[in-house]
């Protein structure tokens, strides 16, 4: 069962969106733009611009009178689970690249879908990402882990065969294998928050015909480079 939404939080969400979008990053966005971007009126805009730059949600340049992301929500930003995953998984995700020779990626759910926040290329460095998938999490190895160990309720909702999640949690890992796209395959496994909770999983995909002869092996090392990722969130920072 969906949870209602309050209807003042919601457009204050997507004026955020619109602020965290490319076209806002060089120098802000005006009322007027963003009056147009979330099909509102620009008074509204206006004055719940003025009810988040109190609260250092947004900022507004005095010479362009244009506004951007504000400084609270980078404060608030360094404190969360991903901000520390995103520090410390780097070095992981770029040995595990280079391990299996593949692109490998750092994942979270984000909703009932999978969205990928750091990814490294064999012989490249980490990259930040953030990019929501609009493939079900449920077929997908990175979701399969993911949802391994949410509320079945939750698991269910996102489309999730319950003896296929059993069997990811046995296993420590999960593997697909052209279940969603017969060219595709991928191995992922799960990376524990301190609590010992699944907060994200590391991943290898690529091409099915490259990916098929080593995916076991592929498998192996995901999970090793997840084990040591969990072990180095879990230590005192």
């Amino acid at each position: 069962m969906r949870r209602p939404r309050s209807a003042g939080l919601l457009r204050d969400t997507e004026l955020l969106d619109a602020l965290a979008s490319p076209e806002a990053r060089p120098a802000g966005l005006g009322v007027v733009r963003l009056a147009e971007l979330t099909a509102r009126g620009p008074s509204q805009v206006s004055r719940a611009l003025a009810a988040l730059e109190d609260e250092g949600l947004v900022e507004r340049d005095p010479a362009s009178r244009r506004y951007a992301l504000g400084w609270r929500l980078y404060a608030l930003a360094v404190r969360t689970t991903e901000a520390r995953l995103v520090g410390t998984a780097g070095p992981a995700l770029i040995a595990l690249a280079a391990r299996t020779g593949e692109n490998a990626h750092l994942c979270r759910l984000h909703g009932t879908r999978v969205a990928t926040v750091l990814t490294a290329e064999p012989g490249g460095r980490a990259r930040l990402r953030f990019d929501v998938d609009d493939v079900p999490a449920a077929t997908t190895s990175t979701g399969r882990v993911l949802l391994s160990e949410r509320d079945p309720g939750d698991a269910r909702a996102a489309g999730a065969d319950p003896g296929v999640l059993a069997r990811v949690r046995r296993a420590g890992h999960a593997v697909v294998d052209g279940e969603f796209d017969p060219a595709l395959a991928g191995a992922a496994a799960p990376v524990r928050g301190p609590h010992g909770g699944i907060v994200a999983a590391l991943t290898v995909s690529g091409p099915a015909t490259r990916l098929r002869p080593r995916l076991a092996d592929h498998a192996a090392a995901t999970a090793a480079t997840a084990a040591d990722l969990s072990a180095a969130l879990a230590s005192p920072t």
